[in-house]
Order: C-alpha cells, then sequence, then structure tokens
C-alpha cells in the first residue's frame, strides 16, 4: 500500500512511516512543521496549505486543495492524518480510506469554535460508519477523549519511537530535569532541560535518568526516552494531581487546548454551545482522567519510578537501581515493539483484507 500524509508534527508521522514500511509499504510524508530540523530536512513547501493558515482551515480550502492535487494524489492508496486530525477533510473527495492516528486533542483548530467543532465530529462519524475514516489514538486518554465527544469507538495503539537509534548510555552523574514546572532544589542531581538548546538523542542518553513532570498526558518524547530504555521518574498520581492543583500552567496544561471554556471531558456541544459539568478544577474528575496518562500504563510502560513528593524524588534519584531499571525496560521494549508492529498489521489487514 501506499499512503500519503501531510502534516505539522514531525515525530508522529515518523514513527508511523518507520512501522508501515517495515510491513511493505511506502508512506510519503509532507511536512510544514517547523521542527523538521530535527530530522535534519526542511519543510515542505506546499500549495493551499501553509504553517501561516492551516489553522484557518475551511471547506473553500480544503475544495481548493482537493483540486490542486487530485490527480497528483490519485495513486494513493489512502491517507495518514496525525496532527493535526482535521487535515483528514482535506482528503474527503478523494473516496479512499483515511487513518488518523490521535496524539493529542482531535478538534484542533476548532476548539473554540463549537459549530465547526460539531461538525467535524459529524464527518468523523459519517466516515466511521461507512469505514472510510478510521480513528487510532496512541494514549488511553485520547481514545476516551475522541470516544466522549465523537460516540463512536476508537482504537489504541501507542508509539515506537525507535527512529532515534540511541539507547541509555550513562556517562554523566545528573538527571535530565524534563518539565516546564520550574524546580528550585538546591542539589547537583538535576540538569534542567531549558539548559540544553538544540541536542541530539545522544545526548539525552548520557543522563543517569529522566526526571519527567508532564505538561501532558502523552507525550511523544515519552516514547522516545522509553524506547531508549532510560529509567525514568514520574510523578504518583496522587502527588501529579497535587501538582496540578497549583501549577496548573506548567503541569498537565495541555489536557485541553479550549481555555476559554474551561473544557473538560465531561464537555458536551449542544446547540453550538459547550456545556462542561465537569470542569478541570474538580480534582475528583480530574484524578480519573490523569490516570489514562502513558505514564501510569503498566500495560505499555511498567518500570517507570513514581515519587511522592519532591523529597521522596531526592530519595529515589540517590537510592534507584538505575542499571535493574533500564534492563526491565529493555526486555520489555522488546516485546513492546513486536506487539505495536502486529497491532498496525492487523490493523491494515482489517481496512484493506
Amino acid at each position: 500500500m501506499k499512503f500519503f500524509n501531510l502534516d505539522c508534527h514531525v515525530s508522529v508521522i515518523a514513527d508511523i512511516k518507520k512501522i508501515l514500511e517495515s510491513l511493505g509499504h511506502e508512506v510519503v510524508s509532507y511536512s510544514i512543521s517547523g521542527h523538521n530540523w530535527v530530522f535534519n530536512r526542511q519543510p515542505t513547501k506546499v500549495d493551499i496549505i501553509n504553517p501561516n493558515n492551516w489553522r484557518q482551515l475551511d471547506e473553500d480550502m480544503c475544495d481548493s486543495f482537493y483540486e490542486r492535487y487530485k490527480n497528483e494524489l490519485s495513486e494513493y492508496d489512502g491517507f495518514i492524518c496525525t496532527y493535526p486530525l482535521t487535515f483528514s477533510l482535506l482528503y474527503k473527495k478523494f473516496k479512499k480510506p483515511i487513518i488518523l492516528h490521535i496524539p493529542i486533542r482531535y478538534e484542533t483548530p476548532f476548539e473554540s469554535n463549537p459549530s465547526k467543532w460539531e461538525k467535524f465530529n459529524d464527518y468523523l462519524r459519517e466516515g466511521i460508519e461507512n469505514k472510510m475514516v478510521f480513528p487510532i489514538a496512541n494514549s488511553l486518554y485520547d481514545k476516551k477523549y475522541f470516544e466522549h465527544f465523537v460516540n463512536r469507538t476508537c482504537d489504541y495503539i501507542p508509539n515506537i519511537c525507535d527512529y532515534t537509534e540511541t539507547f541509555w548510555n550513562p556517562q554523566r552523574n545528573d538527571f535530565l530535569y524534563y518539565s516546564r514546572l520550574p524546580l528550585n532544589l538546591e542539589n547537583n542531581l538535576l540538569f534542567d532541560k531549558s539548559r540544553l538548546g538544540r541536542y541530539e538523542w545522544s545526548d539525552i542518553s548520557k543522563f543517569k535518568g529522566i526526571v519527567m513532570i508532564p505538561y501532558n498526558c502523552s507525550t511523544m518524547s515519552i516514547f522516545e526516552f522509553y524506547t531508549s530504555n532510560i529509567p525514568l521518574l514520574c510523578p504518583s498520581i496522587d502527588f501529579m494531581c497535587d501538582l496540578y492543583t497549583k501549577h496548573g500552567n506548567y503541569v498537565l496544561s495541555e489536557l485541553t487546548w479550549n481555555k476559554v471554556f474551561n473544557l473538560g471531558p465531561g464537555s458536551k456541544i449542544e446547540n453550538n454551545k459547550l456545556i462542561d459539568p465537569n470542569r478541570y478544577d474538580d480534582i475528583s474528575i480530574m484524578s480519573n482522567w490523569i490516570k489514562l496518562s502513558d505514564f501510569y500504563n503498566s500495560e505499555w510502560m511498567p518500570h517507570i519510578v513514581y515519587f511522592d513528593s519532591f523529597d521522596d524524588l531526592l530519595n529515589k534519584l540517590q537510592t534507584v537501581n538505575l542499571n535493574e531499571i533500564s534492563e526491565k525496560m529493555k526486555t520489555f521494549n522488546s516485546t513492546r515493539k513486536l506487539n505495536i508492529i502486529n497491532k498496525w498489521k492487523n490493523k491494515l489487514l482489517e481496512i484493506y483484507g
């Protein structure tokens, strides 16, 4: 099979491309991301859609894209969308399967426009029912988020991200502190990510481990670190909820794009208005959603070390057996990778027979 992708994110499609090509398929990706430098390449120049206007995506833009590329893209067997998922609207007129691999909230850039958002939901429902749109989330959080608003089943396939081709090779005496939350701990154990500048993946692997206080329930960097067998330390669920309550601008700050309506997954769209009975400031509801984060998924990401406070963190930085943790991750990752590849193989068989 030959697939086409237009993307604003470099890592998600890079992972899918590597997986599908290992199965004998071809993926051609046009990237308009500003982060192409990560893979030592330049952004693709695309007509109609560009980095400055894609958030104004509308029906006229989709029609223009189809007219411009209908001959060029007719040779493809299907399309892959990652970020944003709304780019799937560009391919509607091609009448070919569209695979959605959802790495984050699916409604961008319609998060502040309930009318467009609900129209997009209608398009997704119709596409799923007609077996033309196939949603797959890379986190349990986004699986449930999609299912809540679209009211249709969404599959779940995590990312691998072994494109880094690097593995844990500790050569430093400190841990990388990977978070947006300013941390004033007087010790020599933590090195703030902000001090790295532009870095190579091999630079990350040299740290003793990584302390993550994430800004989102799922990030590509988590997959990259985990697949590289780098020991990871994250707040426990209770401590994460406490940090979110006190530092919501830094901790899990991107669980929803919609800051205007304070949108939570309990929200609904009715008569083009957002109804939000379950706000994110209700921590009892919030904790149930936090549990769906990748770093709490013991089935697909075991062996992560959790700390209950910053004192507990400092203790574990000095006492945890890092070699043992990395070896367990390495053993698990060999099986994990095969399971993910098989999930993709089975999904393509489901779509194409």
